[in-house]
């Protein structure tokens, strides 16, 4: 070695750096020569120095191991253990020991639910934090599941006991947690009813108010007779039935009132069912298909009270589906007043609307949609000049102003006369 060649401060890290690898490499691990140690306990013979540590200096480490730590020791580190410092897990950097699996969560950290429960760890917390927990999940593989309104009470309001989130198993029958509301209830006494302490016999989590499993045996509880109170139809506190019906179809035995409210000396029958059913009495289930008049087109937007009034509910002096003007007398009289119009409102009209109308004025009496009269009129009356009879007709209220010309016109037509008949007798369809 030419110890006269200048030495830069590459050079000298690099001399350095050479000769402490060759004297790591000459000692037995563990063991030391002239001061010079491994402090790290016996590691593999293959693993350099290098993976962690750099030429500069030996502490702090390289920011980036160039060493595995899941395929090397079969702990991958991820969450928080990725930033958490080597010697809070290898004490005094001994990287010999401890030899722990990752599942092995309590060699590390203190077991703040004292082993009550059962599950790993990894159940419900992950490696970036022990307090982003589900709880909902979390409850999910217990005993106890969390549904209905106990989805929203908070954690505390169960786990009374316990302190900084070390939740432990807790009495799953309802009346542990719900005594008070046994004996506070109101509606039913429970206390003097004697009635079970398992709330799950007529209660569900929803709500104290949701008793789908109580026993109305007699009288199943379906559409809005699931949300009534139970005094709506019983006596307080002993249940008796206020109204004694002779069976589920007996609606008048609670609803006579409603029946009289709305059907009163209609002679309705009192089977409710036939038309209404158990979610609402605005939902009727009247089939009107199966009478003489299916609603069809407009007449199936309609209320009943359009047509059906009380007291019989029926539509005075109908005849049949086509008797319209059993119900549109005035629309008739409106719009035809006293002209020979017939009552046949369906020749010239639809179910679906009054206009337009079906009535083809062009291909049975005279063109007035298409030829040389289209567009040139505005109503009716110009030229059905009689109200009480569309029979009579003028061409003269539009060309009154012309018989000059027309005579002028005319004057070698044999016959010729300035009327509606003589323009009619030469001009059946208007044209020139």
């Amino acid at each position: 070695m030419n110890f006269s060649t200048p030495r830069t401060p590459e050079r000298r890290r690099a001399l350095t750096w050479g000769l402490l690898m060759a004297a790591v490499v000459l000692m037995a691990p563990g063991l030391s020569a002239q001061g010079v140690s491994n402090p790290h306990g016996e590691l593999p013979a293959d693993l350099d120095c290098s993976a962690c540590h750099t030429p500069d200096v030996w502490s702090p480490a390289r920011a980036e191991l160039a060493f595995s730590h899941g395929s090397e020791s079969g702990f991958l580190l991820t969450g928080a253990h990725v930033t958490t410092d080597c010697s809070r897990c290898h004490l005094e950097l001994r990287f010999d020991e401890p030899e722990i699996r990752a599942t092995d969560c309590e060699s590390c950290h203190l077991d703040i639910h004292e082993g009550r429960l059962l599950q790993p760890c990894a159940t419900c917390h992950e490696t970036q934090s022990f307090f982003d927990v589900d709880g909902e999940a979390a409850h999910a593989v217990t005993a106890f599941p969390l549904t209905g309104a106990h989805r929203q009470a908070t954690c505390e309001s169960c786990h009374i006991d316990d302190v900084g989130g070390a939740f432990g198993g807790v009495e799953t029958e309802c009346i542990s947690c719900h005594l008070d509301d046994y004996e506070a209830a109101v509606t039913v006494d429970h206390v003097a009813g004697g009635y079970a302490t398992d709330c799950t016999d007529c209660h569900s989590a929803i709500g104290w108010s949701d008793a789908p499993a109580f026993g109305h045996t007699d009288f199943e509880l379906l559409g809005a007779h699931r949300n009534l109170r139970c005094a709506s139809c019983h006596s307080i506190p002993d249940l008796e039935p206020l109204q004694q019906a002779s069976s589920p179809d007996d609606c008048v035995a609670c609803h006579q009132s409603d029946f009289d409210g709305e059907h009163a000396d209609s002679g309705f029958p009192t089977t409710c069912l036939e038309c209404h059913n158990v979610d609402t009495w605005d939902d009727a289930d009247f089939d009107h298909g199966a009478t003489a008049f299916p609603l069809v087109g407009a007449h199936t937007d309609g209320e009943c009270s359009d047509c059906h009034g009380p007291p019989q509910y029926l539509a005075s002096g109908f005849t049949g589906p086509s008797d319209c003007v059993a119900c549109h007398q005035s629309d008739y009289d409106k719009e035809h007043g006293a002209s020979p119009v017939p009552l046949d409102c369906l020749g010239c009209h639809t179910e679906t609307a009054w206009t337009p109308s079906t009535f083809d004025h062009d291909g049975q009496y005279f063109p007035i949609y298409s030829g040389e009269h289209r567009q040139e009129w505005n109503s009716c009356a110009d030229c059905h000049i009689a109200p009480a009879d569309f029979a009579v007709v003028s061409c003269l209220t539009c060309h009154e102003h012309r018989q000059a010309k027309m005579d002028d016109e005319h004057k070698d037509e044999p016959g010729y006369t300035y009327t509606t008949a003589g323009c009619l007798a030469c001009h059946p369809r208007g044209n020139s």
